[in-house]
């Protein structure tokens, strides 16, 4: 079993049901669907397919003057905070804006937001390469903010040295990950200089070192179960925190399913330009591809331990699977694997999750037809990560542990708490339940008419910095702070949508390009 993860920011519990087949999908279109437990029906998960219907349009899409306008809005006053709200010593922006503390993640959704800028006329392209310079200088001169060329989760915004004591200390592999997609769309796009220093650092992440062996003796608490070796651990920490860079333990947590978190961290392994440096690239195949479905979503595969919308398009603002259609892990030696269009998959989640607001079997006051998306946010309790499932679905062959979780998912509403971010980044998938989300919270008001979500503060230049991170009609709270994390996917799910900007630009890096070829994978397949 894969129990929550040290970071706190994006576990949850998972579930194992009996079986269901797949044959039709009534409201998603031409896929499968699945008659109810009992029914007898049993297919291999190999021979199944999760395929987009016919006729579904894909990104970029076409938008009316009133909606580009309202997108424009967003995705300038989002911009607004990533470049305005920047620390002056190292270019870097916070992650959150309480504080000075840096997030590496939230420097990746930086780093990448910083071409849309220039392309939408906002900043000057030399000062924003400028920006992007001053960024990678910071975090290349600082030998103390990284472990075999992975970074800390947090950094010191003034130095980019050892982390704030206040927050974990280890070296994180998803948020070094996000950082590389940052350093990759933005050496595509500004070239010299900046892809230079960017290609220095790609060169010397080394992936393999973060990857469990049997009988590994640097993991914490003991080596790797049998299903767990050859993964990728979430985590490394240093024996000693004034020594970042000595010696250390593997967190005893492994990228191990198929959320959108792993298979970036999978995919920036297959593209590590040091062969050295790179796990075997079946691991991305390997993952596990627990089946589910929910109502007329459809089969869909999920993430057992969180139920955070966000685990199904992290990856999306980066990797423009909307491209490429069904994978085939079995062509790739990988048995047991469901054949993947990740582009369809996020669809049919985002589906589920606004059809779980919509039934509200709470009767939580904030979720519902235009206000869905549960997951990770700040509540009025603290950080907080609820999350909903599909209903799992059987699958005939497959082993516990190596292929499926054998933990016990519940939908977790929390109290009702909604971050426009959640909504707001499936508009990479279906646009119009996205657009409606997003109109609705930027019209919002408090009892004056000023508005209660979006911020228009006009102390700040240029004007606000968009929506705040989360809030709770029933609560009766709006949270203080914006979240680098959560800032950055809506800027770039919008851009892709509307552009494919930044899609293009992480495709285009030859260690892109060369990882997806390891990986079988390519636009337009």
């Amino acid at each position: 079993m894969q129990p929550a993860p040290p970071n706190g920011r994006r576990r949850g519990p998972p579930n194992w049901l009996t079986g269901l087949l797949l044959t039709g999908c009534a409201g998603c279109g031409s896929v499968q669907s699945a008659p109810g437990p009992g029914s007898g029906l049993r297919t291999p998960p190999e021979a199944i397919v999760i395929r987009a219907p016919a006729g579904v349009p894909r990104p970029p899409f076409t938008f009316a003057p009133e909606d580009d306008a309202l997108l424009d809005e967003i995705q300038r006053a989002t911009f607004n905070y990533f470049w305005h709200a920047a620390l002056p010593q190292t270019g870097m922006v916070p992650d959150r804006t309480s504080g000075t503390t840096v997030s590496v993640a939230g420097v990746g959704f930086q780093l990448s937001a910083l071409p849309v800028g220039v392309e939408r006329g906002w900043v000057g392209r030399s000062e924003a390469e400028q920006r992007a310079l001053l960024i990678l200088r910071s975090l290349e001169a600082n030998p103390d903010n990284r472990k075999a060329g992975l970074f800390y989760h947090f950094i010191d915004g003034a130095h980019a040295g050892q982390p704030d004591k206040a927050y974990e200390h280890a070296v994180s592999t998803i948020d070094s990950a996000l950082l590389f997609c940052g350093v990759i769309t933005a050496s595509s796009y500004f070239g010299g200089r900046v892809q230079k220093i960017g290609d220095r650092l790609l060169n010397q992440a080394d992936w393999s070192f973060f990857v469990a062996r049997a009988g590994d003796p640097r993991v914490e608490g003991g080596p790797p179960a049998p299903h767990e070796v050859g993964f990728i651990s979430l985590a490394w920490r240093p024996d000693d925190p004034a020594r970042p860079s000595g010696e250390g333990k593997l967190s005893p947590y492994y990228w191990l399913d198929s959320g959108d978190e792993h298979r970036l961290v999978a995919f920036l392994a297959a593209s590590a330009p040091a062969p050295e440096h790179r796990p075997p690239p079946d691991l991305y195949y390997r993952l596990r591809r627990q089946l589910g479905s929910y109502a007329d979503a459809g089969p869909m595969v999920w993430f057992p331990y969180s139920g955070a919308l966000f685990t199904s398009f992290f990856a999306h603002c980066w990797i423009n699977y909307a491209a490429m259609g069904p994978d085939d892990p079995g062509a790739r030696g990988v048995p047991r694997r469901t054949q993947v269009d990740w582009w369809e998959n996020g669809r049919r989640t985002a589906r589920m999750h606004r059809l779980k607001a919509m039934e509200n079997p709470k009767g939580l006051p904030t979720i519902g037809k235009n206000a869905w998306g549960l997951t990770s946010s700040d509540s009025p309790r603290g950080y907080a990560v609820p999350g909903l499932f599909p209903r799992p679905m059987e699958m005939p062959g497959a082993a516990p542990g190596f292929d499926y979780a054998e933990f016990k998912a519940v939908d977790d509403y929390g109290d009702g708490t909604v971050a426009p971010y959640g909504a707001g980044c499936t508009i990479m998938f279906d646009p119009a339940p996205a657009l409606a989300a997003l109109r609705y919270y930027r019209g919002l008001s408090r009892a004056d008419g000023s508005p209660l979500v979006w911020d228009a503060s006009g102390d700040r230049p240029a004007g606000g910095y968009g929506f705040h991170d989360a809030f709770n009609l029933g609560k009766d709270w709006v949270a203080p702070d914006f979240v680098a994390i959560d800032q950055g996917p809506l800027l770039l799910a919008i851009e892709n949508a509307r552009s494919g900007l930044v899609w293009r630009l992480f495709g285009a890096h030859a260690a892109v390009r060369e990882g997806a070829a390891r990986l079988g994978l390519s636009p337009g397949k």
